[in-house]
């Protein structure tokens, strides 16, 4: 076993290069059964595959246990065999390596996160435990986790590996679809942000795409990270050929691909789904022993929710109405623990400009600490902005740092060696940006104590290494307790002048004062002018909003405001998630037409807008996961009141025998039956036999079959030809991650979806 020293010693003198495909390399040997089985059922076959990439010319080979978590196995009926399956399967990669590096290899779950799924941080983070656990007890030169399309899943990936070993080597991966956005939204720049930051050794992309489609995600992704660059594509898109699945991407026109790569900065090179040991055998040829091209990372100050990075190169609006202080009714519903509130207060301020928002719990004794994580969880999906954390209690603020998904602002840190130190210590672990605030004990009064404690504060930041993940806030009094303006606008300066990034807690200056809005916006106009960076501030205050507006256009930091074309009220609805406004809405139309005018010509013409909305990319996964939840309850009351032949047009769907994967096929009947078909869902791993019945019985407008693995789409042929023999005439749709339009046509489908919203393009277009 190397330490991660070791290894990391080892890449910066040599690219190395990686293995190829497993999956496809055990199907050529005759075995279609679960992969990580192999290790406890034929460890010859294992050990024959390793030993091939090694002597093809592999600097490391992953350990068969890309599903081996418990959550994974678990659906497979597996999950008592882990220990079993991943100890083997590093011994077995041992065995073949020899002296080259093995890597143990750990994939995603197959779930999504709460509130778009129902699993927790901590859910997420023990499963990837004890699969780290058992590898690093088996001496492992190093833990990869790849494949991975959601940001949080993969933080807690990284801090449970991190938790079970400080010595061993960490890559940490994405996988991107063609316009550079993972299934949940994140780029590669807020990939690189996000993770740049935390206590991983090398950041890559695998999966999806082939080296062609990768490479100007991956050129982006290399200039934002000084960590080692790692990187898989695919063989390219899937095709069908004499009845199986392959990939058609021979090795010379993968390896042309390779000089790119090197000199955008790659440290490990391999390949993903379809690359073979001829593959591996070109590339070492081409690679050589080659030395790593250095880089220079491109520095911003930035935070991140999944599918939103806010930069502070531009004036960054902070919402500040998520704070219980004076404000009974939502202190008590969030002592009750209910999210809707906090929910609601968040798209108030994002509808009216907030792009980040502050969350601030009142007295923290007196909350579930549950709630707190909850909410730290979900908001940044469902209001699609990043937070600032205004959480006092080091316990909580460590809680809230650890669940929350993306690169957080935390609020704030006092100008004290301990303060500093700890909330420093902190964000290291958990990434963030720091507020610091020019004060010890007490706010200063004057421009020369807060200059003293500026200059403090950079002399600890610089001993820590943080200085580039700061924004600074002078402190303002409120002007009834003989608080100066003037000196906070001279700090503002100052600290501008310098190159740092400045914010302030706007609506202190007017507190216990009448006509505050108007106190406010004349600072707020001052303070812009002065270089302020950023305000926590109320974006439902219209006068100062708008003067906000104009003031950044006169000072060209903005340009003139275009015509504002906005969605009718129901799409804005229903992409805010307010159930109350959309049943409302409903019921005034309920007064004039019937049930099924409403699903025909408002709901369902809505939902198709929010589709093209997302094939646009103006909205990601999170928010029409969102819309689709929003809408349920309102088509299922509808749907109640209509007859039974008046019920709407049905859909079937499942993922076919074999494939346990169904986040994609549970999006898809989501958003489906948001779109006011009847679906029945037959869940995951369903046999030909159960899918034709179920096609006989409903008689759907559509049949929708989902296949994850290259392993299992060949099901999609044999449900087709089922169908044929008993007569059926149903159209075929075809979608999963190891699909394309060509194969999915191959393999008998009548249509291919990539994705939800296409899929519902397509039953409009079968529609009566």
């Amino acid at each position: 076993m190397r330490n991660r020293r070791e290894v990391a010693k080892m890449l910066s003198e040599k690219v190395l290069l990686l293995d190829g495909a497993y999956g496809t390399e055990f199907m050529k040997l005759g075995h279609e059964e679960l992969p990580e089985e192999l290790n406890i059922k034929a460890p010859e076959v294992v050990f024959k595959v390793h030993r091939t990439y090694i002597e093809s010319g592999s600097d490391a080979v992953l350990t068969n246990t890309f599903g081996a978590t418990k959550m994974k196995l678990r659906k497979h009926g597996l999950e008592n065999e882990l220990d079993s399956i991943v100890r083997n399967a590093v011994r077995i990669a041992r065995k073949a390596a020899g002296e080259r590096l093995v890597f143990g290899d750990i994939g995603p779950t197959g779930e999504l996160p709460f509130p778009l799924g129902n699993t927790l941080f901590e859910e997420f983070y023990e499963n990837f435990k004890e699969t780290a656990r058992i590898m690093v007890e088996e001496g492992v030169d190093g833990i990869i986790l790849e494949t991975f399309s959601d940001i949080l899943e993969l933080k807690a990936a990284v801090l449970a590996v991190r938790d079970v070993s400080k010595d061993v080597f960490l890559i940490a991966h994405m996988t991107f679809d063609e316009n550079g956005r993972s299934l949940t939204g994140t780029d590669p720049v807020n990939f690189a942000l996000t993770f740049d930051e935390l206590d991983v050794d090398a950041l890559g992309i695998n999966c999806s795409l082939g080296p062609e489609e990768i490479l100007p995600i991956f050129q982006e992704l290399s200039q934002y990270t000084d960590k080692f660059l790692v990187v898989e594509p695919n063989a390219g898109k899937p095709i069908l050929e004499n009845g199986k699945t392959v990939y058609p991407l021979k090795p010379e026109d993968f390896a042309v691909h390779i000089d790119s790569y090197y000199e955008a900065g790659v440290n490990i090179f391999g390949g993903c789904c379809g690359t073979t040991p001829e593959h591996i055998k070109l590339f070492r040829k081409v690679l050589g022993s080659r030395k790593p091209l250095p880089r220079k990372k491109k520095k911003i100050i930035a935070v991140s929710s999944p599918s939103k990075l806010v930069t502070f190169d531009h004036f960054v609006v902070i919402g500040e109405r998520i704070n219980p202080a004076g404000r009974k009714k939502l202190w008590k519903k969030m002592q009750e623990g209910n999210l809707d509130v906090v929910a609601n207060e968040a798209k108030d301020q994002v509808e009216k400009g907030a792009e980040v928002l502050d969350v601030n719990f009142g007295i923290e004794s007196q909350v579930d600490p549950s709630y707190v994580e909850k909410v730290v969880q979900s908001l940044p999906y469902t209001a699609s902005v990043p937070l600032s954390l205004d959480v006092q209690s080091l316990n909580l603020a460590e809680r809230s740092l650890r669940v929350y998904p993306g690169r957080p602002l935390f609020n704030s840190s006092k100008v004290t060696e301990k303060d500093l130190e700890e909330k420093i210590n902190m964000l290291k672990k958990y990434g963030g940006v720091l507020i610091v605030l020019l004060m010890e004990n007490d706010v200063p009064k004057t421009f020369e104590e807060r200059k003293k404690n500026f200059e403090k504060a950079l002399k600890i930041l610089e001993e820590h290494r943080f200085l580039d993940r700061v924004l600074f806030d002078p402190g303002v009094l409120p002007l009834g307790a003989e608080g100066k303006p003037t000196e906070v606008l001279k700090t503002i300066e100052y600290i501008s002048k310098m190159d740092f990034k400045t914010t302030v807690g706007l609506s202190n200056l007017s507190f216990g004062l009448p006509d505050r809005s108007f106190y406010n916006t004349a600072f707020l106009v001052l303070g812009i002018s002065k270089g302020l960076s950023s305000a926590i501030m109320n974006p439902l205050d219209e006068n100062l909003m708008k003067t906000l507006d104009s003031t950044l256009v006169i000072l060209e930091k903005k340009d003139l405001p275009k015509a504002e074309v906005r969605e009718d009220k129901l799409v804005e609805a229903i992409l805010s998630g307010r159930r109350e406004d959309v049943e409302k809405e409903v019921e005034n139309l309920l007064k004039e037409k019937d049930p099924l005018s409403i699903i025909e010509e408002h709901l369902r013409p809505a939902m198709e807008k929010i589709g093209l909305l997302y094939d646009k990319g103006k909205i990601f996964l999170p928010q029409l996961i969102l819309a689709a939840q929003t809408v349920k309850p309102v088509f299922d009351k509808l749907a109640s009141m209509l007859s039974s032949e008046n019920q709407g047009e049905t859909f079937v769907i499942a993922t076919v025998k074999g494939d346990v994967h169904d986040i994609g096929k549970n999006i898809v009947a989501s958003v489906i039956r948001s779109s006011g078909y009847r679906v029945v869902d037959l869940g995951k791993d369903v046999d030909t036999e159960r899918i034709v019945e179920a096609v006989e019985k409903e008689k759907p407008v559509a049949l929708g079959l989902s296949a994850m693995m290259t392993t299992t789409v060949g099901r999609i042929k044999e449900v087709v030809e089922s169908l044929k023999k008993k007569g059926l005439k149903v159209p075929v749709i075809a979608g999963g991650a190891s699909l394309n339009e060509k194969l999915a046509k191959e393999l008998g489908a009548d249509y291919y979806a990539k994705n939800a919203s296409e899929a519902v393009k397509i039953l409009k277009s079968l529609g009566r």
